[in-house]
């Protein structure tokens, strides 16, 4: 299978990092992992993906500041990041949310996530 499309996942869940692969890969996406935001961030830097889906909680360093530092990345402050989190929405201050292109919850599936990781690609 040729891939076409370059999606980082950045998530301290190795199991979904896994479901989210098993998901996309079918679909043409090449799936990089990393296991936390600091991994996230240099990977992105070195290798821009298509779109990255991002955790919000994580140790060390939360999705909201890594994406924060993604964009004062010149290779990477286009890049569209999506927030793909366990949190309810609604419990999520709005500004915490700006940085992100989309807010995804966790609890509404993998076609959820992949159907807004397509319209920020269409998007592009």
């Amino acid at each position: 299978m040729e891939f076409t499309r370059r999606l980082l996942i950045v998530d301290d869940s190795l199991e979904l990092m896994e479901a989210v692969r098993a998901h996309l890969e079918p679909r043409g996406f090449d799936v990089g992992r990393a296991s936390n935001p600091f991994s996230g961030v240099r990977i992105a830097a070195a290798h821009p993906p298509d779109a990255i889906v991002m955790d919000l909680d994580m140790p060390g360093m939360d999705g909201i500041e890594a994406t924060l530092h993604l964009r004062r990345i010149k290779e990477t402050c286009l890049v569209p990041v999506i927030a793909f989190t366990g949190q309810a929405l609604d419990a999520i201050p709005f500004p915490a949310m700006r940085p992100f292109t989309r807010v995804v919850s966790k609890s509404s599936g993998l076609e959820a996530l992949e159907r807004e990781i397509e319209a920020v690609l269409a998007a592009r």
